[in-house]
């Protein structure tokens, strides 16, 4: 075990002594049941028949009394629960936060107080090098898609604390090792950090509670419009089109004549669409269709021109496109898109842009 989690599984904790009264022999034997059920199992248990108790607590060597109750309408047995505090380096800021401690007849746990939004439970087993943790979300606890991203910041910083190397142990229910369970609460810290920012761009609010249904494709929705809105980032597509009519497109060039063969570069406007959450939102993009070549121009009756194009197994066409709030946007940066060619020619699909910032996020 790391040795901060020896440090807090300490055997130093306060005691609690003092006088009962019952009611009977039998109320006094029921009293020592429910010691030996908390003791074995942790859990809270009620006894009948206490008519007083007087109770001092000890720590340190030091008692302190308390008062005397003799007016008992409901007696229950616990195990004690102490707070410990503990300091993280919380991306690069000191918080401190509580866990609490209790003990049991062969374990000692510790775990996140019962509104926190990730709830962790550590527990060492007495006499043994083992430790085992478990940990659960509990989004209905946030106010806010702000607080899980915080909450996710610090589990990350407190395994961080606890485990400073690698573990690559797993666990014995499933093959997930620390190592495993470090970098999920690390890209989701990430992962809701960008949503946040997405609620501030929109200036809309999502419920946290609906976290506990979302779907990996809308997870992929999120971190792609969080590129484009965001980080306003431009991304190629792997799709492409087979044909499209001049009137619809700005093409370089425009004004020369257009023969079979030729190199051409399309810019047109569009929308997409984004649903997650219970949210749709919908972008306008300025798109460049990139190393299409004219494979065929008809003359519509209409007084158009259609031009087919394609490409070549060496060079395949791509479209990379931008997005924008509003449809001037797009269509100022349509018609200004040439002047900067190179952005959209070099730029890399969402999933290798995720990938590669989760990645430097590391």
């Amino acid at each position: 075990m790391p040795n901060k989690l020896k440090e807090i599984f300490s055997d130093d904790m306060f005691n609690m002594s003092g006088t009962l009264h019952f009611r009977d022999g039998e109320a006094y034997k029921n009293f020592l049941s429910a010691l030996e059920i908390v003791y074995a199992e942790g859990r809270v248990v009620p006894v009948e028949g206490v008519t007083s108790v007087s109770t001092t607590v000890g720590h340190l060597g030091t008692k302190f009394p308390l008062e005397e109750q003799t007016n008992i309408t409901q007696f229950l047995v616990g195990p004690a629960i102490e707070p410990v505090p503990i300091t993280l380096d919380v991306d690069g800021k000191e918080k401190t936060i509580t866990l609490l401690r209790s003990r049991t007849k062969d374990k000692v746990s510790l775990r996140s107080e019962p509104d926190s939004i990730v709830a962790f439970n550590i527990t060492f087993l007495l006499g043994e090098n083992k430790h085992t943790l478990n940990y659960k979300t509990q989004f209905e606890k946030a106010k806010s898609i702000g607080e899980v991203a915080d909450s996710f910041g610090i589990a990350a910083a407190l395994l961080a604390h606890f485990y400073n190397r690698e573990e690559t142990t797993s666990s014995e229910s499933a093959n997930i090792s620390i190592s495993d369970i470090k970098e999920y609460f690390r890209r989701y810290t990430s992962f809701f950090r960008h949503l946040s920012a997405i609620e501030s761009k929109l200036a809309i609010s999502i419920s946290p509670d609906l976290l506990k249904a979302l779907s990996l494709e809308e997870q992929q929705d999120i971190d792609e419009l969080y590129l484009l809105l965001c980080e306003k980032k431009v991304v190629r597509l792997s799709a492409k089109l087979t044909s499209i009519s001049s009137t619809t497109v700005s093409m370089n060039n425009a004004e020369a004549s257009l023969s079979i063969g030729d190199k051409i570069a399309l810019t047109f406007v569009g929308s997409i669409e984004f649903n997650f959450l219970n949210q749709s939102v919908t972008l306008h993009t300025a798109n460049l269709l990139i190393n299409a070549l004219v494979k065929d121009i008809q003359e519509c009756d209409d007084g158009t021109v259609k031009v087919l194009y394609g490409d070549t197994d060496s060079k395949p066409m791509y479209i990379s496109f931008s997005a924008f709030q509003t449809s001037e946007e797009a269509k100022r940066e349509s018609e200004t898109i040439l002047q900067h060619e190179g952005i959209y020619v070099n730029a890399l699909t969402s999933n290798a842009y995720i990938t590669q910032y989760y990645e430097e996020k590391h």
